[in-house]
C-alpha cells in the first residue's frame, strides 16, 4: 500500500545486510508480491462460488488439493493480467534498479536507457532507437497473453459470497 519511494531506504538496507546488492535478486523479490495482487486476485477468488470449495472438501480434497486442482485452474486469466500488469509495472522501473544495482552488466533497460544522456547532451538518436527495441518484450508478452488478458479484464473481479 506504500509508494516505492517510502520502502527504498529500507529495503536498500535489508537486501544490503542480506548481501544482495548487485543481484537479480534484490531486484526480483521486494516487489514480486504487492498488495495490488493481493487485493486484485481476493476479488476474483470472490466471484468463485463457495460450493465448488464445498464439493471438493466432501470429496475428500484437503485444503491445498482444493486450492491448487478446484481455484486455480479458474484464475489462469487473473493470474496472466496480474502477471503482465506486473511485468510491465517492473521492467519499466528507474528508482529501484537504480539503487540497487552497481554494475553495468546488471543494468536494468530504464538504466541502460539513461546512459544515452550524458555531459555533452543526449543522444537522441541513439535513445529512440534503443526505446523502441525495449518496447518489444512488452508487446510480445501481451500479444501472446491476449486472450487471457481479455478475460480477466471482462471478468472485473467484482462479486462477493
Amino acid at each position: 500500500m506504500l509508494p516505492q519511494e517510502v520502502l527504498v531506504v529500507p529495503l536498500f538496507i535489508m537486501m544490503n545486510q542480506l548481501g544482495l546488492v548487485d543481484s537479480y535478486v534484490a531486484l526480483i523479490i521486494p516487489f514480486a508480491f504487492t498488495a495490488f495482487g493481493t487485493f486484485l486476485l481476493r476479488q476474483f477468488f470472490l466471484t468463485i462460488p463457495i460450493e465448488y470449495e464445498e464439493a471438493a472438501i466432501i470429496d475428500g480434497a484437503s485444503r491445498f488439493r482444493t486450492l491448487w486442482s478446484v481455484l486455480l485452474p479458474q484464475l489462469a486469466a487473473p493470474i496472466s493480467v496480474l502477471g503482465v500488469f506486473s511485468f510491465v509495472g517492473y521492467y519499466n522501473s528507474y528508482l529501484w534498479p537504480l539503487i540497487i544495482i552497481n554494475s553495468q552488466e546488471l543494468a536494468t533497460v530504464p538504466l541502460g536507457l539513461s546512459m544515452f544522456t550524458g555531459e555533452h547532451g543526449t543522444q537522441w538518436s541513439l535513445m529512440m532507437a534503443a526505446s523502441t527495441i525495449a518496447i518489444i518484450p512488452s508487446l510480445i508478452i501481451v500479444a501472446v497473453l491476449q486472450r487471457q488478458l481479455i478475460k480477466g479484464v471482462a471478468l472485473g473481479g467484482f462479486g462477493g459470497r
